[in-house]
């Protein structure tokens, strides 16, 4: 048997197979709507490491330059 935390509320899920978790990550669809929300609201986020590169390309906007 496989052992997972709920990702929401971090209530302990004991299961064989995921199909044995219909909310799978979550313990239920409460914890799973709530997930949503979060990435909804942009509390969570995947945000891409700045390059070099990438950092000048955020300081000057596009289109202008330095005189």
């Amino acid at each position: 048997m496989s052992k997972i935390d709920c990702r929401c509320c971090g209530r302990k899920l004991v299961y064989k197979s995921t199909s044995d978790l219909p909310f799978f990550p979550f313990c239920s669809e409460r914890c799973k709507l709530i997930d949503l929300g979060k990435w909804v609201e942009e509390e969570h986020r995947i945000e891409e490491p700045l390059t070099p590169d990438r950092v000048d390309e955020t300081d000057e906007p596009k289109g202008e330059s330095e005189t």
